[in-house]
């Protein structure tokens, strides 16, 4: 045992103010070096920064700047301006923390100004460090501002040179001076193009090898072998996996899909391929790297292009036919789309090879006019077959409903090609080329778009059914219903239409100077973080905050429903305890999960209570039947008049109280019906709980017999026919009340405790039929 002497303990001596001030004077004072250093690398950053956005502005003004140029530029202010963005976020609680020091160290307003000489040099150094803080990040703002108004430039100087390209006008093809130089300069690029030749064989004769050799003989065959015999079995080996007749829609869809993809993947590896062997052995020399790509876009083009064509009409296999119309239409617009797929990849291929054979002007501009009056003629002749067809199905009311939006992408096709005709007449040839290739580029990605979006609609129906690849192991794993798994199937649906419908906008618009590097950069700077004057809002800071919401929501419900369905059915509460701590429970993880995002974003706490006090006006004055029906289910959950599974009468209304939630209780009726009660009217209302305290309660019968009979024996009847139910109750004993007599009938009541009040019903149901059966045996009448 302890014994306590008479003196008293002596206290530990309990470290001063001043002593921890000094503390951290000390502390600050190690880590100054530190700090300075890295206060001076990132100055240094700055400064690097300012300088390449200087370089960038001056570089601008040009006059023989090329438009890759220009793109090279932009991607150099978008990586200044990523970084600038995401320096400034981080610095974000930096300069939190640093303002909170400031302000714990300065003088509290009102109270006594002195203080120490210690606290004096913490709150300068403090400062010092704030202002430097702060000034790093106002400098990382004005960079963003700078390179945002430097972009600005960029791409109004690229679409000035674009237009100026379009726009410039050269001689006319109606012009016969134009085909006569074209015809002279013919043989300069052959001349030309023979040059490249025989660069390349000298260069095989001087490195070759028996291997090199060996691999040159290789790519041949591969691009002969993938090109053409080997794609076309490899579209029949698909075209015999799907011999399901009749064909499904997404038998159709799926064949047309793997022909499109094998049309354009085994071309586009194949020369891939090729280059990279040529590469690997040294044979591909600049200029014919050149026309390399130049033949592997062209070929691509027309492999993508025809690939479509045959998925959408299928002229070989009308059953695997997309688009309903017959067969002789449909090869006849197979065949002109066809031959225009192989004009625009000969417009690729000359442009590639006018750029490293030295061309004459009027050569280029006969080669593009030619094939694009050629192209925009075919088509015209497209457009009228199609609307010709329309209009005939119209008549033959086979196709009612026709989409206007098709119409006017018709209208619109044949306008502009004709437009482009003309303006290759009149001397605009550039322009004439731009608007061709763009009307083949815009029907190609459209198509692609349509054919990947009944894809996906087909394979979200496929895959999120009970039966399907991710609808059963969702089901298997998470316990999705099914009615859920089909939403989560339309929100994938729409998710990935919005995807496709983005990729073929930025793909249709990227020959006008929108490139996706530019999209990704502004992206990718949003994501980061942007200012709204002096402030940095960061999405990817906020994601992060609902993600961490989320999860702990997640968790909180995760062990909500664990104590709901594993721990608490083990114990001896109530079903209307369990309900209420499940409740609570709920409650609890809206607010943690609220708070720890809060805390994640980085919000300051102090701006949300004054946010709070604004919004108490608006609580006071709108919202406090809400807040009256919150605060009342508090109150019902904390005192528990009412419980889960209680039977309950408030007003006209009674039945069995199933759940208890935020703002009302939920009431299911007898007849199977659920009324939902503010629970403000359970707190300030009259509310009858007939098993509060325990489920017995009292039955009531009236009994009438006629008036000849022996009320002594109708109520030695009555007490049998009660004591012998197994619900009525031994004690209270029941009884029986002659409660009136007239000329006609004698009235009794028949008064028993039952062991289940909810079950009042059925025990006054069977002591009726009981009471009819005795009454006819003894020979008592009934009035």
């Amino acid at each position: 045992m302890t014994r306590f002497s008479g003196r008293p303990i002596a206290e530990k001596p309990r470290p001063s103010i001043l002593s921890w001030m000094l503390a951290a004077t000390l502390l600050l004072v190690s880590l100054w070096p530190g700090i300075a250093a890295a206060q001076d690398d990132q100055q240094s950053r700055i400064d690097t920064w300012n300088a390449t956005l200087e370089h960038v502005d001056t570089a601008i003004k040009q006059v023989q700047i090329t438009d890759p140029e220009l793109r090279g530029l932009f991607d150099q202010v978008s990586d200044v301006m990523t970084n600038a963005s995401a320096f400034a976020a981080g610095l974000t609680p930096r300069v939190a923390a640093a303002s909170a020091q400031v302000k714990a160290l300065s003088p509290v307003e009102g109270a006594d100004q002195t203080i120490s000489d210690a606290v004096k040099t913490d709150l300068a150094a403090a400062q010092e460090t704030y202002g430097d803080l702060l000034g790093s990040q106002k400098q990382a703002i004005a960079i963003v501002a700078h390179g945002t108004s430097t972009q600005s430039m960029i791409n109004d100087r690229r679409r000035a040179m674009f237009t100026a390209r379009l726009l410039e006008r050269s001689q006319s093809l109606a012009d016969p001076g134009l085909w006569v130089d074209a015809a002279a300069e013919l043989p300069v690029l052959a001349s030309g193009a023979a040059d490249i030749v025989v660069e390349w064989f000298d260069s095989f004769r001087n490195t070759a090898e028996r291997w090199t050799a060996v691999a040159v003989v290789c790519i041949i065959l591969l691009v002969l072998i993938g090109l053409m015999p080997g794609r076309r079995m490899l579209i029949r080996h698909l075209a015999k996996r799907t011999q399901a007749k009749p064909y499904s829609m997404r038998s159709k869809v799926v064949a047309a899909s793997a022909t499109v993809a094998t049309n354009a993947i085994v071309p586009a590896a194949v020369m891939f391929v090729g280059h990279s062997i040529l590469t690997a052995f040294r044979l591909a020399p600049e200029r014919l790297s050149v026309i390399w790509f130049g033949i592997a876009s062209a070929i691509v083009l027309f492999s993508l292009a025809s690939g479509i064509a045959r998925a959408l009409l299928d002229p070989a296999r009308p059953a695997l036919r997309l688009v309903t119309i017959d067969d002789a239409l449909a090869r006849r617009i197979f065949n002109l789309v066809v031959t225009i797929a192989i004009l625009q990849s000969f417009v690729i291929f000359m442009d590639r090879l006018t750029r490293v054979v030295p061309t004459s002007l009027p050569l280029v501009i006969a080669f593009d006019g030619l094939l694009s009056v050629a192209s925009a003629a075919l088509i015209i002749r497209t457009v009228r077959i199609v609307n010709r067809h329309s209009s005939a199905a119209a008549e033959e009311d086979e196709e009612e409903d026709e989409s206007v939006l098709k119409r006017i992408a018709l209208i619109l096709a044949g306008v502009t090609a004709a437009a482009a005709i003309f303006a290759s007449l009149i001397g605009y040839v550039a322009l004439s080329r731009f608007v061709t290739t763009q009307i083949c580029w815009a029907t190609i990605v459209v198509s692609l778009l349509v054919l990947l979006t009944m894809l996906t609609d087909e394979l979200t129906t496929a895959w999120f059914r009970r039966e399907g690849i991710v609808g059963s192991r969702l089901i298997a794993s998470v316990g999705f219903a099914p009615r859920s798994l089909t939403q989560l199937g339309v929100v994938f649906n729409g998710v990935v239409r919005l995807a496709l419908i983005g990729l073929a906008v930025l793909a249709i618009f990227a020959p006008w100077g929108f490139d996706s590097d530019s999209v990704m950069s502004s992206f990718r700077q949003l994501l980061i973080g942007f200012t709204l004057g002096s402030i940095v809002v960061s999405p990817i800071t906020i994601f992060s905050a609902l993600a961490v919401f989320v999860a702990v929501l997640i968790a909180t419900r995760t062990f909500e429903r664990w104590l709901d369905t594993r721990f608490l059915p083990t114990t001896r509460l109530d079903s209307g305890l369990r309900n209420s701590i499940g409740t609570v429970i709920g409650h609890l993880g809206w607010i943690l999960a609220a708070a720890i995002a809060s805390g994640y974003a980085g919000l300051d706490l102090s701006s949300i209570a004054i946010v709070a006090g604004a919004l108490s006006v608006g609580v006071g004055l709108g919202l406090q039947g809400i807040v009256n029906n919150f605060v009342s289910g508090l109150v019902l959950l904390a005192e528990r008049p009412i419980r889960a599974g209680d039977w309950i009468a408030v007003g006209a209304e009674e039945g069995i109280v199933k759940r208890i939630n935020i703002r009302a209780t939920e009431i299911e009726t007898f007849d199977r019906s659920t009324v939902i009660i503010p629970n403000s009217s359970l707190v300030t209302g009259i509310v009858k709980n007939m098993v509060l305290h325990d489920r017995s309660g009292r039955a009531n019968l009236k009994i009438v017999v006629a008036k000849d009979s022996d009320p002594a024996i109708v109520r030695d009847l009555l007490l049998k026919i009660a004591k012998e139910h197994p619900l009525v109750l031994s004690f209270p004993e029941p009884s029986v009340l002659f409660v009136d007599f007239d000329a006609a009938a004698l009235h009794f009541e028949l008064s028993c405790y039952i062991s289940d009040n909810g079950k009042s019903g059925t025990v006054r149901s069977e002591i009726r039929f009981r009471c009819f059966a005795q009454f006819a045996e003894h020979g008592i009448r009934l009035p």
